[in-house]
């Protein structure tokens, strides 16, 4: 294996990797649309168009899982292709299928592909020296990515229903295999020395901490998806009129991509302990202001603080399990767990509302957040004391 077919750390490389990073999970961000696109184009019930998101969520849940099993022992390049092939393929056969059955084997199928390919492009990120800065350039791609399609997609949707999405996610995965070939074909793990600071044959953290962490990572997505899937009724509740909410939870999403350009930019400077700080407090205090009724400015600043801080948190937990995970298939199982904590938080969340009051979901993401973030503060710190000096 020669030098240059490997991660060189640059910032080119970075976001060439980062530019494939939106195929894995674009079909969970763009799951409102699909959902709905189902229900009006084929005519499922919303029962019908549930279990079709639940399916492909579950599979990028298994796919990734699976993918920690021999992410590391294949060739990159090779393994994104056919994934990527596949994908492709399996978005453009969707519009072929008949049937609520074989809609939601397909999309299982193509989620569980899609894990695959996710998988990869995170092992490679986690490979960089300075992986927080690597997540949060791959984030900030995917929500630029996504923000457009979620402008373009109901324009084309009006035209073509269901399947001009289906077609712009199999163009997205031939778009990435454009930069298939300046992809690195191996790992800095897989090539025997972690150059973030840790060899490959010991780990310096006890297995414990790496569980805590992954735990971390799953109670933090379910907290913030939790709380997330019901600030729209949150806002309703509040007397806010809903063309507010909507301009609202839109510019929210500029803010995730702030938050991810944020945490690229900071990574090295601040370090990760302050900076998850904030995040902790800044969520903690939109938790506090969104309960009962609130003004409208008051909605747009939490729902962007959250959106940003989310992403941005996000970017410094995946870099704590990087550095530590000597490995380089944690990182894997903390992407599948997130996804995990993102399908369950919702219905966790449900069970909390009593009789229209929605302060239950606060109180216990609150909750949930501390324990979490928490744990990620102690995780920091031990990457810290570990490093290579």
């Amino acid at each position: 294996m020669s030098q240059t077919d490997g991660i060189d750390h640059s910032l080119t490389q970075t976001t060439l990797i980062s530019a494939i990073y939106p195929v894995g999970p674009a079909a969970i961000i763009l799951m409102p649309l699909i959902v709905g696109g189902l229900i009006d184009s084929y005519g499922f019930s919303d029962q019908q168009a549930g279990a079709v998101a639940t399916a492909e969520g579950l599979g990028l849940v298994l796919g990734l899982l699976t993918a920690a099993l021999w992410v590391r022992s294949v060739g990159w390049r090779s393994a994104l292709l056919a994934g990527l092939a596949i994908y492709a393929g399996l978005n453009f056969g969707s519009p072929l299928i008949e049937g609520h059955t074989g809609i939601v084997v397909l999309r299982a199928l193509s989620g569980f592909v899609g894990g695959g390919v996710f998988a990869i492009v995170v092992a490679a990120l986690g490979d960089n020296r300075e992986p927080d800065r690597a997540f949060g350039i791959a984030q900030a791609v995917q929500g630029l990515v996504m923000g457009a399609l979620f402008v373009w997609a109901p324009a084309l949707m009006s035209d073509a229903g269901i399947n001009s999405l289906f077609y712009l996610m199999a163009f997205l995965a031939l778009i990435a295999m454009l930069f298939v070939p300046r992809f690195p074909r191996y790992g800095i793990v897989d090539a025997g020395l972690d150059t973030r600071g840790n060899t490959n044959d010991a780990s310096h953290l006890a297995p414990i901490a790496l569980y805590a962490g992954l735990f971390g990572g799953f109670a933090y997505y379910l907290a913030v998806f939790g709380f997330w899937g019901f600030i729209e009724r949150m806002g309703v509740q509040a007397g806010l009129e809903e063309s507010t909410i909507g301009y609202a939870l839109g510019v929210s999403q500029l803010a995730a991509i702030f938050g991810a350009l944020l945490a690229a930019a900071a990574a090295q400077k601040f370090g990760r302990v302050i900076p998850m700080l904030i995040a902790l407090i800044g969520q903690l205090w939109v938790l506090w202001v969104l309960v009962g009724q609130f003004s409208a400015w008051a909605f747009y600043a939490g729902a962007c603080l959250y959106q940003g801080l989310y992403v941005m948190a996000t970017a410094y937990q995946l870099g704590v399990i990087a550095q530590l995970d000597s490995k380089g298939k944690f990182i894997v199982v903390m992407t599948a767990l997130q996804g995990l904590g993102a399908a369950l938080g919702p219905s966790i969340a449900a069970g909390l509302i009593s009789d229209g009051d929605y302060s239950g979901i606060n109180m216990a993401a609150a909750a949930t957040l501390i324990v979490s973030l928490g744990l990620f503060l102690y995780l920091a710190h031990s990457a810290n004391k570990h490093k290579t000096q």
